[in-house]
C-alpha cells in the first residue's frame, strides 16, 4: 500500500476548502489513535496541537477512508486499513525523541531503514538542506554501514569529546544500509514531515 497516496487523500480539498493540517498531521493522529486506542478527540487534539474544528474535519476523512473506526462513547480506534498503513511505515521509518549529551541536544531521531543509498544520490550538504528547508534548525546526519557508524562526509573531524561513541551506543537497534538524522528542535511532527518526505524520494 501506497503510504504517501493514502495519507495525502485525506489531505485533498473538498468542495474548494483545503483542511488546515497536512500528510504528516494523518499519519502522527493514526499512530497516536493506535497507541492510545480508543481515543477521544479532545486528546487526539492536544496531541496533534491542532484547532478543534481541523481534527474534526481530519477524523472525518480518516473515517471516510477507512482507516479508523469512530464511536462515539467508546472513542476512535484504528481499523485494519489503518494498521496496515502504519505497518508498512514502521518497516521503513522510525521516530523517537533522544537526548544527545555530547552536544547538549534534545533531538528527535528518525532512523530511515535502507535509506543510506540517499547519499548516493545527494551530496550531504545538499540533503542537509532539504532537512532545514522542511523546517528543522539543525541536523546531525548518521549512516550505519558495513564499517560501522559514520558521521559523513569525514566521521574523523567529529572528534567532539564522545560524540561518535555515545552515536554509537544508540543506534545498536539499527542495521547495516539505515540513515539516521537527528534533527532540532525536538519536535515529532517535524520528524513525520521529514520522514515522509524522504520515504518518497
Amino acid at each position: 500500500m501506497d503510504i504517501l497516496a493514502t495519507v495525502t487523500e485525506a489531505t485533498k480539498p473538498k468542495k474548494g476548502n483545503s483542511p488546515k493540517y497536512d500528510y504528516a498531521h494523518v499519519l502522527m493522529a493514526l499512530d497516536i489513535i493506535s497507541k492510545d486506542q480508543p481515543i477521544g478527540r479532545p486528546t487526539l487534539t492536544k496531541k496533534l496541537e491542532l484547532g478543534e474544528a481541523t481534527v474534526r474535519t481530519m477524523i472525518k476523512r480518516l473515517k471516510e477512508l477507512g482507516l479508523i473506526k469512530v464511536d462515539k462513547i467508546g472513542g476512535m480506534e484504528i481499523s485494519d486499513k489503518g494498521k496496515t498503513i502504519l505497518e508498512e511505515w514502521n518497516k521503513n521509518v522510525n521516530i523517537k525523541q533522544e537526548r544527545i549529551e555530547s552536544i547538549n541536544w534534545d533531538s528527535v531521531r528518525i532512523v530511515l531503514k535502507n535509506k543510506a543509498n540517499l547519499l548516493d544520490k545527494y551530496k550531504i550538504t545538499e540533503l542537509r538542506d532539504i532537512i532545514i528547508r522542511e523546517g528543522a534548525k539543525a541536523t546531525l546526519i548518521v549512516v550505519k554501514g558495513k564499517k560501522g557508524v559514520e558521521i559523513p562526509p569525514r566521521t574523523d573531524e567529529f572528534a567532539l569529546p564522545g560524540l561518535l561513541e555515545e552515536i554509537k551506543e544508540k543506534l545498536l537497534d539499527c542495521s547495516s544500509g539505515d540513515l539516521i538524522l537527528y534533527i532540532m528542535p525536538d519536535n515529532i511532527y517535524l520528524a513525520y514531515r521529514i520522514g515522509i518526505f524522504l520515504l518518497s524520494d
